[in-house]
């Protein structure tokens, strides 16, 4: 099975200020690294991107996103210092998050 999955950044000012495709080339190599020969395709917009993974379920393994982003947080931290939120937590270190799922 093959499921598309499409990401915006989470910071919406971000989001109208930062053209993703800038970013096309870091997003495709984290993918890569992240699904490996599962991944099928990424489309990179300006707004947003999809990645279209082989499954065997019908959900992407939740732990494989994150690293996802996490992937791509390595390598653009650029885009991290303008784009990331943090959510406070008191009882563990801040949560953050740079994409959303939007489909």
């Amino acid at each position: 099975m093959i499921i598309d999955r499409e990401y915006a950044l989470v910071d919406t000012t971000a989001r109208l200020n930062t053209d993703l495709r800038d970013f096309e080339r870091e997003i495709n190599r984290a993918a890569s690294v992240t699904f490996g020969n599962d991944l099928t395709d990424v489309f990179v917009y300006q707004f947003s991107f999809i990645i279209r993974v082989r499954t065997d379920s019908e959900k992407i393994k939740h732990g494989l996103l994150v690293n996802l982003g996490k992937n791509i947080a390595r390598q653009v931290s650029s885009l991290c210092a303008s784009a990331m939120r943090v959510y406070p937590n008191e009882k563990h270190k801040p949560s953050r998050q740079l994409f959303h799922c939007i489909n």
